[in-house]
């Protein structure tokens, strides 16, 4: 089972893509007050582990996605991220026949421009992270490539 919400499990994934720092939430680009606008900076509020850490374990989960060939690959992006499955707890012990399913993911892995956590609640189709949340995970990433004007990881690289 897990014992946090959905934002805190994001918070803490985002350390994993920030160099090691523990991110704010927030879904705010910006406030337009008085015809002027005022930028949301990102906002650190911890810092868990080293860059280096981040980075190598980020690594590892996407030659992990890569490898099992994971319905949360995104064509022409190297995304991270990790499935997530748990027993739900009731009055009596864990429920025997319903799960919460899960994925967070964030990229490109190389310089991580979004972190997106998919959870849903007692999915009917089945109930593992990697057939229900992960697919969600893809979809929603592939939308948010094009309004964030994040090009092709092929494209970017030549950029830089």
């Amino acid at each position: 089972g897990v014992a946090v919400t959905p934002i805190q499990m994001a918070a803490a994934a985002s350390a994993l893509a920030n160099d090691g720092n523990i991110m704010a939430p927030h879904m705010v680009k910006a406030v337009i007050q008085d015809g002027k606008q005022r930028d949301v900076r990102p906002m650190i509020i911890g810092s868990p582990i080293s860059p280096q850490t981040a980075q190598s374990i980020t690594d590892m989960l996407a030659i992990s996605l890569e490898e099992e060939s994971s319905d949360a690959l995104v064509e022409g992006y190297r995304v991270a991220g990790k499935t997530g499955t748990a027993e739900i707890p009731s009055p009596q012990g864990y429920l025997s026949d319903a799960t919460n399913a899960s994925f967070v993911g964030w990229g490109p892995a190389d310089d991580p421009q979004f972190l997106v956590y998919v959870w849903l609640e007692k999915p009917a189709s089945s109930p593992w992270g990697s057939v229900v949340a992960a697919p969600v995970f893809r979809d929603v990433v592939k939308e948010l490539v094009v309004l964030l004007n994040i090009p092709p990881d092929s494209i970017r690289q030549q950029i830089r």
